[in-house]
C-alpha cells in the first residue's frame, strides 16, 4: 500500500509490505477513547523524539480575547506582561484531580532566555471536552493568577479551591462535562 506518505519515504526502494508507522496511525485514529489515544500518542512520541507542548497561537488569541473584554485586566497590557501560551499533549494530574492549565511565573536565570513574564500551559487531554465557553472561563480562572504589586509580578494563589467571583458567576461545576456557563466574552 503506497501512498504519497510512501513516496517521500526514504525507504521506499526497501519496503514490500505496510507501513509500520502508517499502521499505526491508523490504530490511533480508528481508536474511540481519548485515554487510548493519548498513551498510544506519548508511546510513538518517545520512540520517535517528539515534544509533548507546542506553543498555541490560538490559546493566545483566546487570552488576548479575555484579556481585552476584562477590565480587571487593564495593568496586564498597561505594564507590557508578556504572556506565553502552551499546549501539553500529557495527561496531569495533582492530587488526584486532572489538571485543565497552569500558570507560571517566570524567574531567576529563566528570564534571561525566555521572552516571558508567565507561561500558561493549557493540558489537551484534559480541554478537549471543555465546551467553547467552559474553555473561556478556563482563561480567565488562568489569567487571574498573574499579579501585579510594589515588589513585582506574583502568582495569586487561589482564595479558595478555584477563584470565588468565578463560583460566584459560574458555578462550581463550571468545568465538568456538558456543564453549560455563558460566554463570558458577550457579558462584558
Amino acid at each position: 500500500m503506497q501512498n504519497n506518505l510512501c513516496q517521500q519515504c526514504p525507504n521506499i526502494d526497501q519496503c514490500d509490505m505496510d507501513c509500520p508507522a502508517l499502521s499505526a496511525l491508523n490504530q490511533i485514529c480508528k481508536l474511540q477513547l481519548v485515554e487510548q489515544k493519548t498513551a498510544l500518542i506519548n508511546e510513538y512520541a518517545k520512540e520517535i523524539g517528539l515534544t509533548k507542548f507546542e506553543i498555541a497561537p490560538d490559546l493566545k488569541e483566546l487570552g488576548d480575547k479575555v484579556l481585552s473584554a476584562m477590565p480587571e485586566f487593564a495593568f496586564i497590557k498597561g505594564r507590557g506582561v508578556n504572556i506565553g501560551y502552551l499546549r501539553s499533549f500529557e495527561n496531569k494530574k495533582a492530587n488526584g484531580k486532572t489538571v485543565f492549565a497552569e500558570c507560571r511565573i517566570i524567574k531567576g536565570v529563566y528570564t534571561a532566555y525566555l521572552p516571558f513574564d508567565f507561561i500558561i500551559t493549557f493540558y489537551q487531554f484534559a480541554i478537549s471536552a471543555l465546551t467553547d465557553n467552559q474553555l473561556k472561563v478556563l482563561m480567565l480562572h488562568e489569567l487571574k493568577h498573574i499579579g501585579l504589586n510594589h515588589k513585582g509580578y506574583y502568582l495569586v494563589p487561589h482564595d479558595i479551591e478555584d477563584f470565588s467571583d468565578i463560583i460566584t458567576k459560574y458555578g462550581l461545576q463550571w468545568s465538568a462535562l456538558n456543564q453549560d456557563v455563558p460566554d463570558i466574552l458577550e457579558t462584558h
